[in-house]
């Protein structure tokens, strides 16, 4: 199933998730808590986070409008953007569960897997 405004995929359901309409860029597992709209806002384990981050890093080499993103020695994720480039952004902490929002406004859109 593809998120929609008709379809809710309840929380904490693992899923892929691509940027939503582009058949060009990686798919990541991910655990879902609140839809915003018709998209999703995904978070990610640390082995995830970090495919996503050096994923976002290369975006970012090709492209002024993404964000650059950094890990600290504590675990946090430090994002820069184009507005901001030398103070973050956003920084990023692992919630309670471990889990990185690393979403970065970008609209995802989510499939289910069977468990």
């Amino acid at each position: 199933m593809t998120s929609n405004q008709n379809a809710v995929i309840g929380a904490r359901k693992k899923v892929y998730i691509e940027i939503s309409g582009s058949s060009l860029d990686p798919r990541f597992e991910a655990c879902l808590g609140e839809m915003n709209g018709k998209y999703v806002e995904p978070r990610f384990t640390r082995e995830v986070a970090e495919e996503v981050v050096a994923w976002t890093n290369r975006l970012a080499d090709r492209s002024d409008e993404s964000p650059i993103c950094e890990w600290t020695p504590e675990g946090y994720v430090l994002l820069f953007t184009a507005d901001r480039p030398f103070e973050p952004s956003e920084v990023v902490q692992p919630d309670d569960k471990g889990l990185y929002a690393l979403g970065f406004g970008w609209a995802w859109q989510a499939e289910e897997v069977e468990q």
